[in-house]
């Protein structure tokens, strides 16, 4: 018996199913579970940073409301409206405030000209009138700046700017006072959420004015503002990332504020502490109760286990040839019904063997006379193929023929021209001879007779020639040659009949055509045949274009006539043996069915093209020589193969 993988075992199969029932209701309750409260204390953390934001925006906004408080009574005060009162005088008023409230790093009068009536401590030189919040209040309106850095000394402050007017209400200067951000960051810095949450205020370029690290500041916070909360990524150099609630700054009065925005974040880890820590004892609950279904699978998977492993046992005996063994597992349950079966079955298997070594022999005998058989049927086999072949070259030879009718009456024309020559060139010898007076002029012209007699002879030999070589069975060989050369002999053939009956010939062969692997008798047997036909559909003549080319790795030859065309329901019959659609018993039908057969054989394809009325076009694909080139039996196309299909 051959040893079992751990993870093949059946009570590692057992225990595995078991401990996944009882363990995934649990994971998936559990799942579902901390998504749940997830979801709950995430908007929980953001409820609490929401209401702190706001907490912070009221203190804020009171912190802000207090100091334009401020400034509107100092320039509310008798002292500052008299304009009778020197301006000394006014900067005592200006410094009492200015020490008692210890907000303000400056404040500064300037008149409406943009030039400066006295200062506390701010030594400004540059110009005033170019500056919204000194514009704003000398329009007669209060305004409140944007957090902004001065340089003398270097501080970052929010200009307040009120306007400064006399008994009469007019308008004399503005009065602006440089709030110490300091003050403000004392709100923020000192609100505490958790251990890595802080306040910020971000301003309408989203760039930092307050913030813990004030080395971020006027640095381009990471929180979409727009939105009212959110996560965002790690806020400097650590790795966790933050959620975060905004609340707007809302100025309550009718002056001009900065548009800030009151930003509550805090890493998700602490804001989510509770969840991890609920975690933590899920992850300590789900041990002990894989321990424990893990225990409980073994126990009842070594109780199925161990009966199977006895039978194991014994059918590791009988498989040795032991069919006396008898199992004595004695069990009340399924595992008993299965030892009482096996135990049955040994004594089946005996009985079986016997009747196997008997019937065994008996096949013996029947697989001798079988292969006898087997033998005699191949050599019938072989003998019907061999008939088939001849009779599918009696009907190539036989659609030949039927060509050579075709082209007979041309050829006895071509004949009868230089053979009518031949005759009167004789008869004219023989009358000149049987006189009595032979002259020298006479012998002459018998030498130029019998010159052009001897060409008319030759050229009469070349037809019958070619004609003979047409008509003689094709050999079986398949040689290297040129698509062009066959169809030079073809036209050679072929083009006193097309001339008589009118057909211009339009060549277009490529000279650097690529070399074929093919029987020339049997391809000039295929162009003969299309030419032919081509020749039949211009009764009253037209134009033949012939043309050669290369083509990837195959060579194209193209027919193309301006006869009637084929009708569209005869185009995929064309190939049939035995269709035609000449009338009067003009065809046979099996002219292109014997092209076809020969390309086929080539490895090659034959199609048509055509639309009644517009012409025919009959193009020839086959595969140029190569190494690859093989007989559609699998020999190589070389001397010898088959042409007949």
């Amino acid at each position: 018996m051959g040893n079992i993988s751990f993870f093949r075992k059946l009570g590692f199969k057992i225990a595995l199913p078991f401990t996944l029932v009882g363990l995934l209701p649990l994971f998936t309750g559990i799942f579902f579970l901390f998504k749940y409260t997830e979801g709950l204390i995430r908007d929980d953390a953001c409820n609490n940073l929401g209401l702190l934001a706001k907490n912070t925006e009221e203190e804020v906004s009171r912190f802000m409301y207090s100091c334009v408080a401020d400034m509107k009574i100092l320039a509310e005060s008798e002292d500052m409206e008299n304009t009778e009162i020197h301006a000394d005088k006014k900067l005592l008023a200006m410094r009492k405030i200015q020490d008692y409230y210890k907000r303000f790093e400056d404040i500064t009068m300037i008149d409406t000209k943009g030039r400066v009536i006295t200062s506390t401590t701010y030594n400004y030189r540059g110009e005033w009138r170019s500056k919204k919040w000194f514009l704003e209040a000398i329009k007669g309106n209060v305004y409140v700046s944007d957090a902004h850095v001065i340089l003398d000394p270097y501080k970052v402050v929010i200009a307040i700017a009120v306007p400064l007017t006399d008994g009469n209400g007019k308008i004399q200067a503005a009065l602006v006072g440089q709030l110490n951000m300091e003050r403000l960051w004392e709100i923020t810095d000192h609100i505490t959420i958790g251990k890595t949450g802080f306040v910020t205020i971000v301003n309408d370029q989203r760039c930092f004015v307050a913030h813990p690290s004030k080395e971020k500041l006027f640095q381009q916070a990471p929180f979409d503002t727009d939105k009212q909360s959110g996560i965002v990524e790690a806020i400097g150099t650590d790795s966790e990332r933050f959620i975060y609630n905004t609340e707007k700054y809302i100025n309550k009065m009718d002056y001009e504020s900065p548009k800030w925005q009151i930003v509550v974040a805090q890493e998700k880890r602490d804001a989510l502490s509770n969840l991890s820590r609920l975690k933590y004892k899920v992850i300590y609950t789900l041990i002990i109760s894989l321990a424990l279904v893990i225990l409980t699978s073994i126990f009842v998977s070594r109780r199925i286990v161990s009966p199977i492993l006895a039978l194991i046992h014994g059918m590791s005996r009988v498989s040795d040839g032991d069919l006396s063994y008898k199992a004595s597992i004695k069990s009340k349950d399924e595992i008993g019904l299965l030892v009482a079966s096996f135990n049955d079955m040994i004594v089946r298997l005996d009985k079986a063997r016997q009747e196997i070594q008997s019937k065994t022999e008996a096949l013996h005998d029947a697989f001798n006379k079988i292969s006898l058989l087997n033998v005699t049927l191949e050599k019938k086999v072989e003998e019907r193929t061999k008939e088939l072949r001849e009779k599918q070259h009696q009907l190539v030879q036989t659609g030949k023929l039927a060509a050579i009718g075709q082209l007979g009456a041309g050829v006895a024309h071509e004949l009868n021209n230089p053979i009518a020559g031949i005759l009167g060139y004789a008869q004219f010898m023989l009358d000149t001879i049987s006189k009595e007076n032979l002259k020298i002029e006479d012998v002459r012209t018998f030498k130029k007779y019998l010159q052009h007699i001897e060409n008319g002879s030759r050229r009469c030999k070349e037809i019958i020639q070619n004609l003979l070589q047409f008509a003689r069975k094709a050999p079986e060989d398949f040689i290297s040659l040129d698509v062009n050369g066959v169809m030079e002999d073809t036209l050679a053939l072929i083009e006193h009949q097309l001339l008589v009956n009118k057909i211009v010939v339009i060549k277009n062969l490529d000279e650097c055509v690529n070399l074929i692997l093919g029987n020339p008798i049997q391809l000039q047997q295929v162009f003969t045949n299309i030419i032919v036909n081509a020749q039949q559909a211009m009764p009253e003549g037209g134009q033949l274009f012939i043309s050669t080319r290369n083509e990837n790795e195959t060579v194209i030859i193209e027919f193309k006539d301006t006869g009637c065309g084929i009708p569209e329901e005869y185009k995929d019959r064309i190939f049939e043996p035995f269709f035609t659609t000449k009338m009067n018993w003009k065809g046979t039908g099996l002219g292109l069915s014997i092209c076809y057969d020969i390309i086929k054989n080539h490895n090659g394809n034959i199609v048509v093209n055509s639309q009644l009325g517009k012409g025919a076009v009959f193009t020839i694909i086959l595969p140029v020589k190569s190494d690859k080139n093989e007989h559609p039996d699998g020999s190589r196309k070389e001397a010898g193969t088959d042409t007949g299909s």
